[in-house]
C-alpha cells in the first residue's frame, strides 16, 4: 500500500477540493453541514514510536500509508507475532466522548472479526493509543498489511478493460455477499475502500466503520456522515433505514465509474448532488457515457441504481451471478474447436508508430531503449484492449491492432478511429508514466487507420483476444498511413473515412502515393480530427394495433406503383426496397399491396426467417404450401394429389411436378439409387421447374410478388431469385424485395434491379407521424417535439415511443413526460412485455422460443391451454401489437410483428427456462408433427441444440445436412454437418463414437469439394480427420455407412499417395481379417493406382488382379456398392487395369478390360462410376495412341461430367480431348485448350497428373516447331515427377526430351535422354513405353526426322 492511497478516491476526483470551496449557502441544513464536517486535528504517531500492548511497546510505527476522512493508516511491525501489520486510527469527532467511541469500536471489531473471506481485509485486533495525558485516547484497528494500491489510484493510471472490470466487481460482490450474510453493511463502499494487491486480488477495506460512525449519533441512527457523497444512496441522503441494498447502490456507482470513467453524477456542490440523487429522474443511462456495452450490463447497472430500494437489485449474490453470466457472454469460444479455419474478412487496422526517437538516443543506452519499447508495447496493448480491439504485432517502434476479428461488429471502424485518437493524444503520456526517469521530452506518436479485406491464419484458443497473422497489403498500408501522419495525429485511408465520416470530424489531405506489390498506387488520405456526437439509432418493430397512416412516403409509393404498372404490360422487374430496420420497408410494401386490386392479380408473398437462413428454399417451400393450400396436418398422400392436380392444371410436365413435390417432401416414387440425378443437376432442374410454374402464373394474370427480409435468405433462395432475374424481362411479374441497408445482391445482371433506398423522415414529417400514431389522443406540442427529436425520423421508433407515452397516460401515470421514455427500444419492448398479464407474457415468451412464425395447432399443443383460454391470450397479444395474424393458407398462423420483438421476449427468459422450452418444443414436434422432422429436420435440430440435448441434435443436423447435400444445397449442407460435428465434439470423450464422426466427416467432404478448392484448409482438415478416423475405427469400418472413395480421391488429387496407400492397406488388412470382399477389392484397387503412379507397373497389375478376384459380385450388389462407395469397385479395377496393361504393352488385354469396364458400368447405371470408366479407358486409349477410341470416350465423359458436375473426370477428359485435337492436326487448338484446362486444374488445387500434362504440352510445342518452349515444358514435367514421386510417365518424358534435343541439334544429349528413358522403362517393366523410346532412338541413329505422336503405337 503506497502513501496517500488509503481513502484517496476523494482526491482522485477532486471531491475534497469541491466540498472545501462550497458556498455557505450549500450548507444550509444540518445534514449537509455534518456531511462536510471535518475531524478534529490529531497528533500523528511518528516513525519509530512504540505503542499498544500491555507495555505499550508491541507495535513499532514504520511509516504512514495514507489517510482520509475516517482516519489515518500506518504500517507497523508487530513484535509479539513478528509480522508487518496495518494500524488504522479512527479520527474522533467534535462533541464525542472517549468512552462511547472506544466501546463502539470494540463492539464493531468483534462483529467484523467474524468475517473471514478472501475479498475482505482481515482484522486481527483492536486497541487504543494516547499521547500526553491531556490528549484523547484514540482507538485503532490492527489489520493485515496489503501490498498494492487502491482502486481509486488505479483509476488515475488506467481504464480497466471490460473483462477486468467484471472480475473486480465480481470479487467485490463476493465480499459484500459474505458480509451481508453476517448482517454487516459497509455503508461507505467506494474505489478508495477497494484494494488491489500486487497479485491482483481484490480486498474490501473499512468494513463496518460506517456503521460505527453512524451509531454514535443516537439522535440520527441512520446519519449518513460516514458515507462518501458521490457513492451515497438516496436513503442515506434522506437519513432513512439502510440495509444491504445501500451497498448495492454504492457498488452500482463504482461499476458505472469503472465502465464510463466518471460517476453517474458530476456536480459542483453537495446541494446539487443531493438534489440529483433524490430526484425522481433515473440515473443517466450508461450508454450515454459509453455506448456499445452489452445490453445486459447496462440493465444490471440500471437495476443497481434504482432510486427506490425495493426496485433495486436485491442482493450481492444476485449481483455476482449476473456478472458471471455477462462475463460468460464475452467468451464466445468456450466450447469451440481448438482453432478457426483461415478466413477472408473485412477488418479495420490501427498502426501506431513511435516516431522521432533520435532525440532520445544521446540520453538512453540500449537497455533503456528496450524498456522504452516494452512500455510502448504495453501501453499500446492496454489502450487497444480498452477499446475492444485485439493486438496483432508489436515490434520495435511499431505496433498493429485489429478491429473486426475474431468477432465483427458494425461499429468496428468507429472503435478503431476512437482508439486511434486516444493513442495520438494519450499514448506518450502513458509511456512516460510507466518510465518516469525518461528525459522530459515529448514522445511523438503517429497513427494510421485502414479498412480492408485480409486473410487471417488460424487462431488457437489460448491466443484468444489476439489476432493471427494477416496476409495482404492492408497492414503495410496502415503502417504507411502512420508514417504519413503529422505528429500526434491520425491518418485515415479513404475506405475507413467513408465508414466513420458520420461520427467524426475529418479533413482531406489529398492523394498520396503508396508503393505496393503491384506498383505505385494513388490513395486518398484524410486526417481524423475528433469525434462528433451522433444520435444512437435503434432497430425495433412496427407499432401495435391498426396500422398508422403512411406518412412522408408518397414519392416512394408512386415509384413502386409505376414499376408495377410497367410489369403488368410485360416489363418484368425486380425492385429492392432497402433501408435500416424500422425504416418502414414492410409498411411501404403493405400500402402498395392495398393499392393493387386483389381480383385482377396473383399475389405471392414469402418471408425469409433468420432461423432458416441455412435451410434450402425455406421461404419458397412455405410459399408453395400456402399457395397450394396444403394442410400441415393432412395426409401426405392427399397433399400430393393436390400438388399433382394443380401442377398439371398449370401445364407443368410430369418431371416438374415430381420436382416440386420432392421439394415439398411429399411421398413421390423415387427412381432407384443408381438412376437418381446428381445433386447439382437436381437443383438446376428444380430451379427450372419453379421458374416454369411462375411463368405459367404470369401468363394467366400479372403476378405481384413480395420477398421480405432478403438479408436472412438462404443461399438456395438467393440462387433461385438470381435464376429468375435473368428470365423475367418480358413476364408480367414484379418482385418487390426488402432488405436491410448493406445487403448487396451478387446475381449476374444485378444492374437491372431497381433499388429504392428509404431515408429517415424530416423533423416536420416525424412530428406528423407522432400525431397520427396517437390516433386522435391529445399530446402537447412540447411532447410531440421531444418525441420527434428523440426518435430521429425512424418510423418504428416514433410509433413505439408514442404508444408508450399514451399507455402511461391511460393508466394514470404521472411520469408520462418524454424524458421518462426509454432511450433504447430494447428497454421499451421489455417494458411492453412486462405490462402484459402474466399468462399473455408467458405465452409470448413461449412463442418467441418457437420462432418468428407458428401455427395455432402447434401453439395449442405446446401451451397445454384449452381453446378458449388460448384464444383469449392470443387475442390479447394481437391487440397489444406483439403478434399479427397471417391470413394465407387454411390454417391459422401467427407471427411476431418484427423479429426484434421476438428477440426481446426470448431474452427475457432465463437460460434454463429457454432450454426447457426448446426441449418441450422438440419433443412435441418429433412426436406429434413428424412431417417437420422429415421436411425440416434443421428445425428440430435447432431446438434440440438449444435444449442441450446433444445426441438427438446431432442426429437431426446430420439428417438435415445429408438432405441438403442431395439437393446440391452445398452451403446449407456444410453448415448443418459442421453443426453436428461441433456438437459431437462437445460430448464427453466416453460418449463419442468415432464411427459417427467418420460418417459426418465423409459426408461433409463431398459438399466441401464442390464449393471449395481442394487445397483449402477446411477441405484438408476434414479429410485429414477422416483419415485419422479410418485408422481409429479399424475393424468397425464394415459397419460404417461411409464412402472411402472421397478420401482416397482427395489424397490422389493432392498427390499425397502415401496417405492413400495407408488407407488402402488398412482396407485390405481389414478385408483379410474379416473376410470382407468389399474391403479387399477397394484396398487392392487403391494400391494398384498408387503403385502405377510410383512406376511399379508389375506390382500395380498384381493388385488389379486381386481387386478383380474379390469384386466378382452380382449385379444388384454391384449397384449397392456403387451407391455406397460412389464408385463400383470392379468397374474401377477394370478401367484402371486397362491403363496399367497399356503401359505394360499388353494391348489386347487392355482393350478387353476397357470393354468389360464400360459394359458393366452401363449395366449398373451409376453416373459417377460410368464417368470414371470413361475417363480411365480413354486414358488407356491415349497411352496406346488409339485416336478414335480416346476421342469418343472423352467426349462422352465430358458431356456426362458437365451434366452431373463431376469436376475431376471433367478436367481429365478435357486434357485427353486436347491430345485428340493435336493428333487430328490442330496442335495450336489443342495447346490453347490444354493451357486453359491446366490453369483450372491448378486453381482447384489438383496436383496429380502434372508430369503427364506438361509432357503433352511439350509434345504440342514440338509439333508447332517451338522446340525451346517444349524443352522448358518437359524440364518442368520432370521436376514435377521428382517432387510428387509420380513416375508412371517418366520414360515417356525422357523420350520427348530426346526428340526435342535432337530437333535443336543436340544429338549427344538426345541420345543420353533416350537411353535414360529406356533404362526407366526397363526398370518399371513398362514395355509399351520402352518400345516408344526404342523407336525414337532408332530414328536418331538412322538420321530420320519424322515425328512420332505422343504415346503412338510402335
Amino acid at each position: 500500500m503506497r502513501p496517500d492511497e488509503e481513502h484517496s478516491d476523494e482526491q482522485a476526483h477532486g471531491e475534497e477540493a469541491v466540498w472545501d470551496e462550497a458556498d455557505d449557502a450549500d450548507l444550509d441544513d444540518s445534514l449537509l453541514a455534518q456531511v462536510a464536517q471535518v475531524s478534529v486535528p490529531l497528533r500523528v504517531p511518528f516513525r519509530g514510536e512504540h505503542l499498544g500492548g500491555q507495555d505499550g511497546q508491541r507495535f513499532e510505527i514504520l511509516d504512514q500509508l495514507g489517510g482520509g476522512a475516517m482516519g489515518l493508516v500506518f504500517r507497523a511491525r508487530d513484535k509479539e507475532l513478528q509480522r508487518v501489520v496495518a494500524l488504522k486510527f479512527l479520527l474522533p469527532r467534535e462533541g464525542l466522548g472517549e468512552l462511547p467511541m472506544s466501546s463502539l469500536l470494540r463492539q464493531e471489531a468483534r462483529a467484523v472479526a467474524q468475517l473471514d473471506h478472501e475479498n475482505i481485509v482481515r482484522i486481527f485486533d483492536v486497541s487504543e493509543w494516547s499521547g500526553a495525558s491531556w490528549e484523547p485516547r484514540i482507538p485503532f484497528l490492527v489489520m493485515e498489511c496489503l501490498e498494492g494500491e487502491c482502486l481509486s489510484a488505479l483509476l488515475l493510471q488506467e481504464h480497466p478493460s471490460l473483462p477486468r472490470t467484471l472480475e473486480i466487481m465480481a470479487a467485490v460482490a463476493a465480499g459484500l455477499g459474505h458480509a451481508h450474510e453476517h448482517h454487516i453493511v459497509h455503508r461507505d463502499l467506494k474505489p478508495g475502500n477497494v484494494f488491489i494487491t500486487q497479485k491482483g486480488q481484490v480486498k474490501i477495506l473499512d468494513f463496518g466503520l460506517a456503521w460505527l460512525t453512524a451509531a454514535v449519533f443516537p439522535a440520527a441512527p441512520n446519519f449518513p456522515a460516514a458515507g462518501t457523497p458521490s457513492y451515497m444512496a438516496p436513503e442515506q441522503w434522506r437519513g432513512e433505514a439502510q440495509d444491504e441494498r445501500t451497498d448495492i447502490w454504492a457498488a452500482g456507482v463504482m461499476l458505472y465509474e469503472l465502465l464510463a470513467g466518471v460517476p453517474p453524477y458530476i456536480e459542483t456542490s453537495l446541494a446539487e448532488l443531493r438534489a440529483r440523487v433524490l430526484s425522481d429522474a433515473p440515473v443517466p443511462r450508461l450508454s450515454e457515457r459509453r455506448p456499445g456495452l452489452p445490453e445486459e450490463l447496462e440493465k444490471l447497472v440500471a437495476s443497481m441504481l434504482a432510486k427506490t430500494p425495493r426496485e433495486r437489485l436485491s442482493s450481492a449474490a444476485e449481483l455476482r451471478e449476473r456478472l458471471r453470466r455477462i462475463e460468460e457472454g464475452l467468451t464466445p469460444w468456450r466450447d469451440e474447436p481448438r482453432s478457426l479455419a483461415p478466413q477472408r474478412r473485412q477488418v479495420t487496422l490501427v498502426s501506431c508508430w513511435l516516431a522521432d526517437l533520435a532525440g532520445l538516443a544521446e540520453h538512453l543506452d540500449a537497455e533503456d531503449f528496450g524498456e522504452l519499447e516494452g512500455a510502448f508495447h504495453q501501453s499500446f496493448s492496454e489502450i487497444i484492449q480498452q477499446h475492444e480491439g485485439s493486438i496483432t504485432t508489436c515490434m520495435g517502434d511499431e505496433a498493429l491492432a485489429c478491429f473486426g476479428y475474431p468477432q465483427a461488429r458494425e461499429e468496428d471502424p468507429e472503435k478503431a478511429a476512437r482508439a486511434g485518437l486516444f493513442l495520438a493524444t494519450h499514448l506518450g503520456t502513458a509511456i512516460q508514466q510507466k518510465l518516469p526517469y525518461l528525459p522530459r521530452r515529448k514522445l511523438t506518436v503517429k497513427v494510421g487507420v485502414h479498412t480492408d479485406t485480409v486473410v487471417l491464419d488460424n487462431l488457437p484458443v489460448e491466443l484468444r483476444g489476439r489476432t493471427p497473422a494477416l496476409q495482404g497489403e492492408a497492414p503495410k498500408i496502415a503502417l504507411w498511413l502512420a508514417h504519413e501522419a503529422a505528429p500526434d495525429t491520425v491518418c485515415l485511408s479513404h475506405t475507413t473515412w467513408k465508414l466513420v465520416r458520420g461520427g467524426f470530424r475529418t479533413e482531406p489531405l489529398g492523394p498520396r502515393f503508396f508503393q505496393g506489390l503491384a506498383g505505385m498506387a494513388k490513395l486518398d488520405v484524410h486526417r481524423l480530427l475528433r469525434e462528433q456526437r451522433t444520435t444512437s439509432r435503434f432497430e425495433r418493430t412496427h407499432a401495435q394495433g391498426p396500422l398508422t397512416p403512411l406518412v412522408g412516403r408518397e414519392p416512394e409509393l408512386h415509384q413502386l406503383l409505376e414499376s408495377w404498372e410497367r410489369a403488368c404490360m410485360g416489363q418484368g422487374a425486380f425492385v429492392l426496397v432497402r433501408g435500416e430496420a424500422g425504416i418502414g420497408k414492410s409498411r411501404l410494401i403493405q400500402e402498395l399491396r392495398e393499392r393493387v386490386p386483389q381480383d385482377s392479380v396473383i399475389r405471392l408473398r414469402c418471408q425469409c426467417w433468420v432461423q432458416f437462413r441455412t435451410s434450402a428454399f425455406a421461404p419458397i417451400i412455405e410459399l408453395l404450401q400456402h399457395l397450394l393450400r396444403l394442410e400441415s396436418e393432412g395426409s401426405p398422400q392427399a397433399n400430393l394429389r393436390k400438388v399433382e392436380g394443380r401442377m398439371r392444371a398449370a401445364g407443368l410436365p410430369p418431371e416438374h411436378v415430381f420436382l416440386v413435390a420432392s421439394l415439398l417432401s411429399l411421398p413421390v416414387a423415387e427412381a432407384p439409387p443408381h438412376l437418381r440425378l446428381s445433386p447439382e443437376l437436381l437443383k438446376e432442374k428444380t430451379l427450372e421447374a419453379l421458374a416454369t410454374l411462375l411463368q405459367r402464373m404470369t401468363e394467366e394474370r400479372p403476378v405481384f410478388a413480395i420477398v421480405e427480409d432478403l438479408h436472412w435468405a438462404d443461399p438456395s433462395t438467393l440462387e433461385l431469385l438470381g435464376y429468375l432475374l435473368a428470365r423475367i424481362e418480358k413476364w408480367r411479374l414484379c418482385v418487390f424485395l426488402t432488405a436491410r441497408r448493406g445487403f448487396e445482391p451478387t446475381w449476374p445482371g444485378k444492374e437491372k434491379i431497381q433499388v429504392l433506398t428509404l431515408e429517415r423522415l424530416s423533423p416536420a414529417l416525424t412530428a406528423e407521424l407522432v400525431r397520427q400514431s396517437a390516433s386522435g389522443k391529445a399530446l402537447s406540442e412540447e411532447t410531440i417535439e421531444q418525441l420527434a427529436a428523440k426518435t430521429d425520423g425512424v418510423p418504428l421508433f416514433v410509433e413505439e415511443m408514442t404508444h408508450m407515452v399514451l399507455e402511461k397516460g391511460s393508466t394514470g401515470s404521472t411520469s408520462a413526460e418524454p424524458f421518462s421514455i426509454p432511450l433504447t427500444l430494447g428497454g421499451l419492448l421489455l417494458a411492453r412485455l412486462d405490462k402484459l398479464p402474466r399468462r399473455q407474457k408467458a405465452l409470448a415468451q413461449l412463442c418467441a422460443v418457437v420462432g418468428r412464425g407458428f401455427s395455432h395447432a402447434l401453439l395449442a399443443t405446446l401451451s397445454g391451454r384449452n381453446e378458449a383460454a388460448l384464444g383469449q391470450d392470443l387475442s390479447g397479444l394481437l391487440q397489444a401489437g406483439l403478434l399479427q395474424s397471417v391470413e394465407e393458407g387454411p390454417e391459422s398462423r401467427y407471427q411476431f410483428r418484427h423479429a426484434l420483438i421476438q428477440d426481446a421476449a426470448y431474452q427475457s427468459l432465463l437460460r434454463r427456462t429457454r432450454r426447457e422450452y426448446h426441449r418441450r418444443i422438440a419433443q412435441v414436434m418429433a412426436a406429434q408433427f413428424p412431417e417437420l422432422a422429415d421436411s425440416q429436420p434443421e428445425m428440430l435440430a435447432h431446438h434440440y441444440t438449444e435444449a442441450g440435448e446433444v445426441e438427438p441434435a446431432i442426429h437431426f443436423w446430420a439428417k438435415a445436412g445429408l438432405r441438403a447435400s442431395v439437393r446440391s444445397a452445398n452451403v446449407e449442407a456444410i453448415s448443418h454437418l459442421n453443426q453436428a460435428l461441433r456438437l459431437l465434439r462437445s460430448l464427453p470423450e466416453a460418449s463419442r463414437r468415432p464411427e459417427q464422426e467418420l460418417e459426418l466427416q465423409v459426408a461433409l467432404g463431398l459438399p466441401l469439394m464442390q464449393t471449395r478448392s481442394i487445397r483449402s484448409r477446411e477441405v484438408e482438415q476434414t479429410y485429414s480427420r477422416a483419415f485419422e478416423l479410418f485408422h481409429q475405427v479399424g475393424d468397425g469400418l464394415t459397419r460404417v455407412q461411409a464412402s472411402t472413395w472421397g478420401s482416397f480421391a482427395y489424397s490422389f488429387m493432392r498427390a499425397r499417395f502415401q496417405l492413400g496407400q495407408e488407407l488402402a492397406e488398412l482396407l485390405a488388412s481389414l478385408g483379410e481379417r474379416q473376410q470382407s470382399r468389399e474391403m479387399l477389392s477397394l484396398g487392392h484397387r487403391m494400391m494398384a493406382t498408387n503403385f502405377f503412379t510410383w512406376g511399379q507397373m508389375t506390382t500395380a497389375l498384381e493388385h488389379v488382379e486381386l481387386a478383380l478376384k474379390y469384386s466378382d459380385f452380382g449385379l444388384e450388389q454391384h449397384r449397392e456398392l456403387a451407391v455406397k462407395q460412389w464408385v463400383n469397385p470392379r468397374v474401377a479395377a477394370l478401367a484402371y487395369g486397362s491403363v496399367v496393361q497399356s503401359a505394360l504393352g499388353n494391348m489386347e488385354q487392355a482393350r478387353r478390360w476397357s470393354s468389360e469396364a464400360l459394359v458393366l458400368a452401363e449395366e449398373i447405371g451409376h453416373h459417377h462410376t460410368l464417368a470414371l470408366a470413361l475417363t480411365y479407358t480413354a486414358l488407356a486409349c491415349q497411352l496406346r495412341g488409339e485416336l478414335e477410341c480416346a476421342r469418343e470416350r472423352a467426349e462422352r465423359c465430358i458431356a456426362l461430367s458437365t451434366e452431373h458436375r463431376f469436376r475431376l473426370w471433367l478436367g481429365w477428359s478435357v486434357f485427353i480431348k486436347s491430345w485428340v485435337l493435336s493428333e487430328q492436326g490442330s496442335p495450336r487448338e489443342g495447346l490453347a485448350l490444354l493451357r486453359a484446362n491446366l490453369a483450372r486444374w491448378r486453381n482447384a488445387g489438383v496436383k496429380v497428373g502434372m508430369p503427364l500434362f506438361l509432357g503433352m504440352l511439350a509434345e504440342y510445342h514440338m509439333k508447332l516447331g517451338e522446340y525451346s518452349q517444349g524443352l522448358a515444358a518437359v524440364t518442368q514435367a520432370l521436376g514435377w515427377a521428382d517432387a510428387l514421386g509420380e513416375r508412371s510417365y517418366e520414360s515417356e518424358l525422357y523420350r520427348i526430351e530426346g526428340e526435342l534435343l535432337q530437333a535443336l541439334g543436340y544429338g549427344s544429349a538426345a541420345a543420353t535422354a533416350f537411353l535414360h528413358g529406356m533404362e526407366v522403362a526397363e526398370r518399371q517393366g513398362a514395355h509399351g513405353f520402352r518400345r516408344h523410346v526404342e523407336a525414337a532412338l532408332e530414328r536418331q541413329l538412322q538420321g530420320g526426322a519424322g515425328e512420332l505422336p505422343l504415346f503412338a503405337p510402335p
